[in-house]
C-alpha cells in the first residue's frame, strides 16, 4: 500500500458484507432451529449435523481461501462467497427431505461461510492497511461485524412469525447476493500487499509456522474455543427456550449480547496494542467459561441474563485479538495462509461441536451435559492461549 490515508472505502463496505454474512449464516441459524422454523420440520440433531457440516466444509476451504487472498485478493473470495451462499439459502428453503438441509449446508452454505466471514477480511485488512492503521481497521471490522446479532436476530424471528421461515429464508438469501456480491463487483479493487511482494514458498511457510510452538498452542487454543462457540451461538436459542423461555425473549437477550460486544471490538485491538494480545485473550476466554457455565441449569431469569451479558462482554474482545496476534507474530504476504492454516484446523474440529451438543441432547433429553463440556473446553482455551504468548519466538528462518 503506497498511500498512508485509512482506506475507508474499502473497509467500510467489506464491514458490512461480513456482517450481512453473519447475521444470516451464522445467527439466523440459531433461530431456523427452533420450533417455529426449520426446528419444527427436521430434527435437532439433523439440523445440528447440517450446520456443523458446513462448518466442516468451511474449514477444508479455510487454507485455499488464505493463500488465494495472499495471491489475488479477496475480490473474487467475497463474491463467489455471495453467489454460493444465495444458492444454499434457496436451497435450503425449499428442502422437503433432510438430503436436501444436509446438500444446501455441506455444499454452498458452508463455503460461502468461509469465503465471506473474517478470515477473508482479515487478510484483507493486513493488505490494505500499515502496522499504524491495522488496530483501527480491526476495530472497524469487528464493530459492524458485531451489529449482526443485534440487527438478524430480531429481524428474522419477526420475519418468520410474520411469513414462515422458507419465505424468510429466500428473502435473505437475495440481501446476501445483494450485499455480498456488489461489494465484490464495487468496492474490492485488490490493492497489492504493504511493503512485499506476495511471492512465498508454501511448504517453508506451514513448516516453520507448524514447528513454532506458539502457533501450536495458540491454534490448539483456538480449536476448543471454535468447538465451544460454535456449540453456544447454533444451540443457545434452543436451550433457553427447552427451558421455558419464550423465542422472541431470547433473541432479544441475544441482540442485546451483541450489543454488548461492541465495546469489546472497538477497544480490544488498543489493549492488545500495549499489552499481550494472548493474555487479554485467555482473560475474556475465561469469562467466556462462566457464561457457558450459567447455561448449564439455565432455569432461572438471572441465569439467562448473567450469560447473555458476559457472554457479550467477552465476545467481541475474542475476534480482533486472534488478528492481533497473529498479525504481530506472522504478519506479510504469508499472513493468509498462516491464519487459513490455523482457521482448518478450528473449523475441521469445531465443525462438531453443533453436531456434537445435538446429539448429546438428543440421547440424555437436555442440554445440561452438553453443556458442562462446552464450558470445560473454553477453559482449556484460555490455559492455552495464555501459555503460547509466553513462548519466544523462534528464529531459524523468518515466515515471511
Amino acid at each position: 500500500m503506497t498511500q498512508t490515508a485509512f482506506p475507508w472505502k474499502q473497509i467500510l463496505p467489506l464491514s458490512i458484507s461480513v456482517m450481512v454474512a453473519f447475521g444470516i449464516m451464522l445467527y439466523g441459524f440459531s433461530v431456523f432451529l427452533t420450533d417455529g422454523a426449520a426446528g419444527g420440520e427436521f430434527s435437532t440433531g439433523l439440523l445440528s449435523v447440517a450446520y456443523g457440516g458446513g462448518l466442516l466444509a468451511a474449514g477444508v476451504l479455510a487454507y485455499p481461501v488464505g493463500r488465494h487472498a495472499d495471491r489475488r485478493g479477496v475480490r473474487g473470495i467475497f463474491g463467489w462467497g455471495a453467489l454460493l451462499g444465495a444458492g444454499g439459502l434457496l436451497l435450503f428453503s425449499l428442502a422437503t427431505r433432510p438430503w436436501h438441509v444436509l446438500v444446501a449446508w455441506w455444499v454452498l452454505i458452508g463455503p460461502a461461510g468461509a469465503m465471506t466471514f473474517y478470515e477473508p477480511a482479515f487478510v484483507a485488512v493486513d493488505r490494505w492497511c500499515t502496522e499504524e492503521q491495522r488496530a483501527r481497521a480491526l476495530a472497524v471490522l469487528t464493530l459492524i461485524g458485531g451489529l449482526a446479532g443485534i440487527i438478524f436476530l430480531p429481524l428474522i424471528e419477526r420475519m418468520i412469525s410474520l411469513m414462515d421461515w422458507r419465505p424468510t429464508v429466500r428473502l435473505l438469501g437475495l440481501l446476501f447476493l445483494v450485499t455480498g456480491g456488489g461489494t465484490a463487483l464495487f468496492f474490492l479493487k485488490n490493492p497489492p500487499p504493504t511493503g512485499q511482494v506476495a511471492t512465498h514458498n508454501e511448504r517453508f511457510l506451514l513448516r516453520t509456522v507448524v514447528r513454532d510452538r506458539r502457533f501450536v498452542l495458540f491454534t490448539v487454543g483456538m480449536v476448543l474455543s471454535a468447538v465451544g462457540f460454535q456449540a453456544v451461538l447454533s444451540h443457545r436459542v434452543a436451550l433457553f427456550e427447552e427451558a421455558g423461555f419464550a423465542v422472541a425473549g431470547v433473541a432479544a437477550w441475544a441482540a442485546a449480547a451483541s450489543a454488548l460486544s461492541l465495546p469489546g471490538r472497538s477497544v480490544a485491538p488498543f489493549v492488545a496494542r500495549r499489552f499481550r494480545p494472548t493474555g487479554v485473550q485467555a482473560t475474556v476466554m475465561g469469562l467466556m467459561t462462566i457464561a457457558v457455565f450459567l447455561m448449564v441449569d439455565g432455569t432461572h431469569y438471572w441465569q439467562i441474563a448473567g450469560h447473555f451479558v458476559i457472554f457479550g462482554l467477552a465476545f467481541g474482545a475474542v475476534l480482533p485479538l486472534r488478528a492481533m496476534a497473529m498479525g504481530t507474530w506472522y504478519s506479510g504476504p504469508g499472513y493468509g495462509r498462516a491464519m487459513g492454516a490455523q482457521w482448518a484446523a478450528a473449523s475441521l474440529i469445531g465443525a462438531a461441536g453443533p453436531a456434537l451438543v445435538g446429539v448429546l441432547h438428543d440421547a440424555t433429553g437436555g442440554y445440561r451435559i452438553p453443556m458442562v463440556f462446552t464450558a470445560i473446553l473454553l477453559g482449556g482455551a484460555a490455559v492455552l492461549i495464555a501459555a503460547s504468548g509466553r513462548i519466544p519466538a523462534r528464529h531459524e528462518g523468518a515466515v515471511h
